[in-house]
């Protein structure tokens, strides 16, 4: 959400942007220029990565700025569309909510990128499983610069899953976690206990620490960009690393300065994620350079939109949850690899 009230036209969020190319020195005055209610032609540059986001000092909420504008121009996705995809999404039918107690976990629509056996085992042994449109969070949208349809499909999607009668609810999808965010800054109620993946997987490797078999191994993560709503869940994946075994490589492209990873909603139509794309090769390389074996990902979109690459540049790609069932012997772990400061 932004809040035009906490900017100071510092410039900070336009001016660490790889991809809109505009200087310290005049990114304040552009920033003027998008609160005055103009759209720039660099807004055409925009990957919608949420960075700005986390570079406010301020936490203005530079992005919603931004977003408004695209949608108001018209020159980011057409209206068309995004209404196209919107109703792609639509909830069909009848919603009979599935009925649940304590714990349960949203996989969004998310869990068509991910093979059905990735939720089971210990860390998911009684957590009934909520998933499909009905559970869809919307965000897609914001990547498509439109703020209409995240807005009003948030309350509903939060209601349907607190008509499950779940107390907790794990988000699995970093997209999730960042419409929960954006839920509570809207004032929109929450009527059960958030829970992001970090924070479930942690409690699951706790409660079976005796059966954690390090795996040394060094891994580059790649960062999606809605973890830009909630940096601050950084430090507990390191910590699950650690728990893991696992030396999280420091390299040029993570954390702050972490890339998109070129995810095309838009297919050819959308210039700004094939340029966001043209750096997932400096992106790999960068991971290899600093002495990784593998990548470590949170977002199964960005497993579907870099794993061949990774694979093939000789990084295994391994999602989040994979990689703890492995600490935990449920399925292979890579070959051992102490690279630099593996513990």
């Amino acid at each position: 959400m932004h809040h035009p009230e906490r900017c100071t036209f510092c410039g900070k969020c336009l001016s660490g942007c790889r991809f809109v190319g505009i200087s310290p020195k005049d990114a304040p005055a552009e920033v003027k220029r998008l609160a005055a209610g103009e759209a720039p032609e660099w807004l055409a540059k925009c990957v919608t990565c949420f960075a700005c986001e986390e570079r406010c000092p301020e936490n203005a909420g530079p992005f919603f700025r931004l977003a408004q504008r695209m949608e108001e121009s018209g020159r980011y996705f057409s209206p068309e569309m995004t209404d196209a995809m919107h109703a792609h999404f639509a909830v069909k039918g009848e919603f009979v909510p599935p009925k649940v107690s304590g714990r349960a976990a949203s996989l969004c629509t998310i869990y068509s990128f991910l093979p059905p056996e990735t939720f089971s085992g210990r860390l998911w042994d009684g957590v009934p499983l909520l998933k499909g449109r009905f559970f869809f969070c919307h965000i897609v949208y914001l990547h498509m610069g439109n703020l209409r349809h995240t807005v009003d499909e948030m309350p509903r999607t939060i209601e349907r899953l607190a008509a499950t009668g779940a107390s907790e609810i794990v988000f699995v999808h970093e997209d999730c976690w960042a419409m929960i965010c954006e839920a509570k800054e809207r004032g929109i109620p929450v009527p059960f206990k958030p829970v992001h993946l970090y924070e479930h997987l942690w409690e699951k490797l706790n409660e079976n620490r005796d059966a954690i078999r390090p795996l040394n191994i060094a891994l580059a993560f790649q960062r999606p960009c809605a973890a830009r709503f909630a940096p601050e869940k950084d430090a507990l994946l390191d910590e699950i690393f650690r728990m893991m075994g696992v030396t999280r490589v420091e390299r040029q492209f993570d954390r702050e300065n972490a890339v998109c990873c070129g995810e095309n909603p838009g297919g050819a139509l959308d210039p700004r994620k094939v340029l966001a794309g043209e750096h997932r090769a400096a992106n790999i390389a960068d991971a290899k350079a600093h002495g990784a074996t593998g990548m470590a990902f949170l977002c199964p979109v960005c497993v579907s939109a870099m794993g061949k690459e990774t694979a093939e540049a000789g990084l295994s790609p391994i999602f989040i949850v994979d990689l703890c069932r492995m600490a935990l012997g449920e399925i292979p772990a890579p070959a051992a690899n102490q690279g630099p400061g593996a513990p």
